[in-house]
């Protein structure tokens, strides 16, 4: 029992430390041509590593700003204590 009441804590501990960073790509200068004016949001969220909600693909995201040429890509999660983690994948472009 003693160890069980020790696996708990450090269970909690570790699922902080899985979390993924933010992963960007470049936006263009301006020289290269005009500066992305569209931005398209996506999110879905994964309930105790057991059942998805949602669609954080590209493709949603795209679709959700009514993108057609995409310029930069942005994916991000975040983890509460491991009950729940939200991706988020953020499109820009024309």
């Amino acid at each position: 029992m003693k160890r069980a009441l020790l696996i708990l804590p450090l269970l909690c501990c570790s699922s902080c430390l899985l979390q993924q960073p933010v992963r960007n790509t470049d936006i263009p200068d301006s020289t290269e041509g005009p500066i992305p004016i569209r931005i398209g949001v996506a999110t879905s969220t994964t309930w105790l590593w057991l059942w998805n909600t949602g669609d954080s693909s590209v493709e949603r995201a795209r679709q959700n700003g009514g993108i057609t040429q995409v310029s930069s890509v942005t994916q991000a999660s975040t983890s509460y204590l491991g009950i729940f983690k939200r991706h988020t994948t953020t499109v820009r472009g024309e």
